[in-house]
């Protein structure tokens, strides 16, 4: 086989997620370095970082190659989970699959339903669009209510050894 097949998927991750620090670390260092005080010509009061538009481009690469990835894993464990077994190695990897991606749904469409609609003044002008308030009022809450989760789920396996003792 190729070198790729002979690297672990743990190596491959840690790689990655190496590369991708080093990358927003770079971007953010020249973003807060190199030209942040440069004055906003229309309102000198105003900053205009050089770099604005390298920080705005990695995060709609990060967030689009975020979208695909998620995309790609859904699919593939629906068609995984569909066509096998509920149950892999004693886990219901079904219920779990469906179940992650149920309460992620929900919790968009919640949060997007209880996002504010009333206005934001932004660099002196009031920012009214409905729809993209409540989209990054959605996104940013979501993602608040699914870390804390993800907390509380590690916090919860971790405590695993602890409570079958007790049994």
């Amino acid at each position: 086989m190729g070198r790729l097949h002979d690297c672990s998927t743990e190596k491959i991750s840690s790689r990655v997620l190496y590369v991708l620090t080093g990358l927003v670390v770079v971007v953010f260092a020249l973003f807060y370095l190199v030209g942040f005080y440069m004055p906003y010509l229309p309102e000198p009061s105003f900053n205009a970082p050089i770099f604005t538009d390298g920080v705005i481009f990695l995060m709609a690469v990060l967030l689009l190659t975020a979208v695909s990835v998620a995309v790609v894993s859904i699919t593939k464990t629906v068609r995984k989970t569909g066509k096998g077994e509920a149950v892999s190695n004693g886990i219901p990897v079904r219920k779990i699959s469906i179940a992650i991606i149920s309460v992620t749904i929900v919790l968009l469409a919640l949060t997007f339903l209880s996002g504010p609609t009333g206005g934001l003044l932004i660099n002196g002008n009031n920012f009214t669009d409905t729809l993209w308030l409540k989209m990054a009022d959605m996104f940013i809450n979501t993602s608040l209510i699914l870390i804390v989760i993800a907390v509380v789920s590690v916090l919860y396996g971790a405590t695993r050894y602890y409570r079958k003792e007790r049994r």
